[in-house]
């Protein structure tokens, strides 16, 4: 029979341990990593956790101190001076530790002469030299809790793993191992202390069948821990790292990674699949066979919370965290069996080779493996071994993973994922066999990228479609503007995050994989002539011609991109066709394209097979809703008869503000410094541009078949040669327009330049009107539209506001931005 028995630390009393009682124990396992013992002041740390968090009969597993074990695997390979760093790094390391380390040292130097030995035999001997660092770590941190009054006990972990067979996980014997704890636990310490004690276990080292001792592999000391807290029935194990705990993705990459609090068995068991450094395959296999409960923190930071694992999910349905596996290589195998392709599998397994997202294609007979690079060699050969011929076939993979509770059974964030992958291009998307995970394979240099794409979609604001803004100039300052001031609101708005990803003019060029919109420095150099040399970066670039940024933005080709054209320009214009091939939105507040009906029709029906928008609300009216009114007239079954009114926002303040006291010319100067007129004011005066509004109108409204009686407001004869000789025409233009003014006052009416849609005509002229009349009093700078339409026949429809300025154009752009980024 057991004898029960009270644990209890008070001088005097007895403290019996049965044979089989310590599994009742709830003893506790607490692993530390190399990096947790790599200096004194970690060291010292590490004694105030176990001192602090661990209680007498727990247990400590301990790695190599730093990078020892690394070291003697440069000793191994044949590099023997390496062994006199071993030497160096301990002496360092004590010194910071005021305590007597003189027969910790003289142990050091003892066991190197041992391995210098040993090194003359490998690799007969390889595991015995590589346990040397976990039994000098477990030594030394025995050492100094005993010097701080922690009473604790170095073990070696060889006494009590033993290993019955070397299969994909392997199988301890847990009669020997429980034998051996019995008698650790089984104590009877009359006349000495009395109480349990802790006990620092080496990690990493076992032995075998045959009594040799052996290593457990990458990440075996973590592998000691859970597969002893399984023996031992352990109320909880924590793994000790370097980062608290598991993050939505690895905090070295993703700078706004956040811990993540809670993981279920299942969760954690699709991240150790995946390769990732924090936690790996066999160190969960324990944790599935005895439910204990378990949690990965950080002695590096005070109070580190970690991240709990626990037996049931706290959450399903919601992605957790993204891993990332780099620089893998794709290796095929054709014309094998299923057989002999599960064959192949399981030898590379038993070579401790991981393989991802590797899968036989029945249909083929084709095995696809994807390994580590560094694994590739060996991989091959294995393949050769049992006669089939490998093919590399491709090398620099990246295996982005999604894990979360039962996330593939949540059609949302598999259409999301599949949305965002549309932006890259990938190699494969790999679903494994768990309901956890969803992966996909991509090339290492976009692999970042897409790791900070997917991160902002599932864990801040989804990125919107990247954003190119073509034109710098009055309106294009003052668009980037709003977005800089404004980001943040309008982010919240969308749900989604802003991506713009390059500013162009006709010199120069910035882009950026991250959002310009945080880089203000970058934008501001566009305005300059000549970019320094010293300025010039791969992100910002002196070009000579529009079509340079074509190039640089081939990787969105067939891709997502919303084009912005802000310019005046008829290059980008004859650019919209190659635009639209390649598969991006368009926003335009260039009138051009818009204007010319072969050209937008052409431009529409590609859009339209690539699925693509193209919103052009500003070229008629800046930021009044012209476009959308007809449009939402002819889709609730409206007839529009006619549109009339003053279409020229620069033309109406021209007009309104003169009154034949002022120069023409010098209030024309005043419109073009306030970015009331085109660049080029003969585009205003010319009728120009009212009359691609007045196109674009007619276009919409189903007037296509319309003639066309256009006048200018200026004499032609005024608006022939250059851009100088027409400022060098001021005088003759202030006589013309001094004369149509007395014209007009003599008649009692005023001056307006006034355009008239019907479905057989359509007019622009500058005509005399009364002053009753509803084209008469406007505010300066005002738009006025008149839609008179089957159920507006008697009571047009008006819609007047703003139509120049670079504040309202920008305005209207920008609504344009979110209804597309709303709608795509």
């Amino acid at each position: 029979m057991v004898e029960q028995v009270q644990i209890n630390s008070t001088e005097g009393s007895k403290c019996i341990v049965g044979a089989t009682s310590y599994k009742n124990l709830g003893i506790n396992v607490h692993k530390f990593g190399g990096s947790s013992l790599a200096t004194s002041d970690q060291l010292l740390k590490v004694c105030e956790i176990v001192i602090e968090q661990t209680r007498p009969g727990d247990i400590i597993v301990v790695s190599a101190n730093g990078n020892v074990t690394d070291t003697l695997l440069d000793a191994i390979h044949g590099r023997i001076n390496s062994l006199s760093d071993i030497k160096s790094f301990y002496q360092s390391l004590v010194s910071g530790l005021s305590m007597d380390c003189e027969h910790f040292i003289e142990l050091i130097n003892n066991d190197i002469e041992v391995v210098r030995e040993l090194c003359r035999h490998c690799p007969t001997h390889n595991d015995e030299i590589l346990s040397f660092g976990e039994k000098w770590s477990a030594n030394l941190l025995t050492l100094l809790l005993a010097n701080l009054e922690c009473e604790a006990k170095e073990v070696d972990a060889s006494n009590y793993l033993k290993l019955t067979s070397l299969h994909e996980y392997n199988q301890f014997d847990e009669q020997f191992s429980d034998e051996n704890f019995s008698n650790l636990y089984q104590v009877l310490w009359e006349g000495y202390k009395d109480r349990l004690i802790r006990y620092v276990f080496t990690g990493f080292i076992a032995r075998n069948n045959n009594d040799q001792l052996i290593t457990l592999g990458r990440n075996g000391s973590d592998y000691s821990a859970t597969i002893i807290a399984q023996l031992v029935k352990a109320k909880s194990v924590t793994i000790w790292t370097d980062v608290d705990g598991i993050f939505t993705a690895d905090p070295n990459i993703v700078h706004n990674a956040n811990r993540v609090e809670h993981l279920s068995l299942c969760e954690a068991q699709a991240i150790s699949e995946l390769g990732t450094n924090v936690l790996h395959q066999k160190t969960v296999t324990p944790l599935l066979t005895y439910k204990t409960e378990a949690c990965i923190k950080s002695s590096f930071i005070e109070d580190s919370a970690g991240t709990q694992i626990t037996q049931h999910p706290v959450s399903s349905g919601h992605v957790k965290t993204i891993a990332i596996k780099q620089s893998l290589t794709r290796i095929v195998v054709n014309n094998i069996n299923e057989l002999s392709a599960r064959t192949i599998q399981q030898r590379i397994l038993l070579n401790q080779i991981a393989s991802y997202a590797s899968n036989f294609d029945r249909t083929l007979d084709r095995l696809t493996l994807y390994v580590a690079e560094s694994d590739r060699f060996n991989t091959v050969s294995i393949i050769q071994a049992a006669q089939f011929y490998p093919i590399v076939e491709k090398n620099n993979l990246s295996l982005i993973s999604l894990v979360g509770q039962s996330i593939r059974q949540n059609q949302k964030i598999i259409s999301k994922f599949v949305h965002r992958l549309e932006r890259f291009t990938v190699e494969e998307i790999h679903y494994p066999a768990n309901a956890h995970t969803l992966c996909v394979l991509i090339e290492d240099k976009q692999a970042i990228n897409l790791l900070h794409d997917l991160h902002d979609t599932f864990f801040v604001l989804e990125p919107s479609i990247p954003i190119v803004v073509l034109g710098y100039g009055n309106i294009g300052k003052q668009f980037i503007r709003i977005l800089q001031d404004n980001k943040t609101e309008i982010e919240t708005c969308l749900n989604r995050s802003l991506s713009l990803l390059a500013v162009a003019n006709s010199r120069n060029y910035t882009l950026s994989k991250s959002c310009l919109l945080d880089n203000t420095n970058a934008i501001e150099l566009l305005e300059q002539v000549a970019i320094p040399k010293s300025s010039q970066t791969e992100s910002v670039v002196q070009s000579n011609h529009h079509n340079e940024i074509l190039d640089v933005l081939n990787d969105y080709v067939h891709k997502e991109l919303v084009v912005i054209d802000l310019t005046a320009s008829n290059d980008i214009a004859d650019l919209y066709l190659t635009f639209a091939a390649n598969g991006w939105h368009l926003i335009s507040a260039n009138k051009i394209a818009a204007s010319n009906h072969q050209l937008a029709s052409l431009v529409e029906k590609l859009l339209q097979d690539n699925k693509r928008f193209w919103f052009r609300n500003t070229t008629a009216g800046a930021g009044i809703p012209i476009q959308s009114s007809i449009k939402k007239l002819k889709e609730s079954g409206d007839n529009i008869i006619s549109i009339s009114g003053i279409f020229s926002g620069s033309l109406s303040w021209l007009f309104g503000q003169f009154n034949g006291q002022q120069k023409f010319s010098d209030l024309l100067l005043q419109a073009k410094a306030n970015a009331f007129t085109e660049p080029d004011p003969r585009e205003d005066l010319s009728g120009n541009d009212v009359i691609r509004k007045i196109r674009i109108l007619a276009r919409d409204a189903g007037f296509t078949d319309a003639t066309e009686n256009f006048e200018p407001a200026l004499d032609e004869s005024l608006l022939e040669g250059s851009l100088q000789t027409f400022w060098d025409n001021s005088s003759k233009i202030d006589e013309h327009y001094e004369t149509l003014y007395q014209q007009a006052e003599e008649q009692g009416g005023l001056l307006r330049y006034i355009a008239t849609l019907t479905k057989d005509e359509l007019t622009l002229k500058l005509e005399i009107i009364e002053p009753s009349h509803p084209f008469a009093n406007l505010n300066p700078c005002d738009n006025v539209f008149a839609i008179r339409s089957q159920w507006y026949n008697d009571n047009p429809l008006i819609l007047q506001g703003p139509g120049a300025g670079r504040e309202v154009t920008a305005a209207g752009v920008l609504n344009d931005l979110c209804d597309l980024l709303r709608s795509a």
